[in-house]
């Protein structure tokens, strides 16, 4: 356990992408995002329904953001933008309903400014995360429900 107020020096995380492909599985569909802070670093989980996960790829971007379809350019808040893509899956059920109401929402949390669903179209699902720095995160799979989890370091 980490003290409240220090860095989590064994936070072991990369700049680069991450990349995850599940060739072959059904979309899954994406039935929560939370955000958290934790000691040095904020934890943002994609839950969805089912037992597995959709693929995945995480990275920083440093060109605009657009909405998908649209080609709407999105402003995002922070230094650094973390751009999460989940293929196949949806953000919205089989009648078609929304899961998220709230697509933008501002945060105000060490790490993660901004949390943005920018894309739910043709089996692909993007949010972006407005960073305060674009320095380390981490990502890891939970299971039971299944979660998607990305930890990012505060700045320092």
């Amino acid at each position: 356990m980490v003290p409240p107020g220090s860095q989590d020096t064994g936070f072991a995380g990369t700049t680069s992408a991450v990349h995850r492909p599940r060739p072959g599985v059904p979309p899954r569909i994406l039935r929560a995002v939370d955000a958290k802070v934790n000691p040095g670093y904020d934890r943002v989980t994609f839950e969805f329904t089912g037992d597995s996960l959709p693929g995945y790829h995480v990275e920083y971007t440093s060109g605009p953001v657009r909405r998908c379809g649209s080609g709407d350019p999105v402003v995002v808040a922070g230094a650094g933008r973390l751009v999460v893509r989940l293929v196949p899956a949806q953000a919205h059920d089989e009648r078609g309903n929304a899961m998220f109401t709230e697509r933008d929402r501002t945060l105000s949390l060490p790490a993660v400014k901004d949390l943005k669903l920018v894309c739910d179209f043709e089996g692909q699902v993007e949010w972006v995360l407005g960073v305060a720095v674009a320095g380390p995160y981490r990502v890891s799979e939970l299971a039971g429900p299944a979660r998607l989890v990305l930890d990012v370091r505060h700045g320092r």
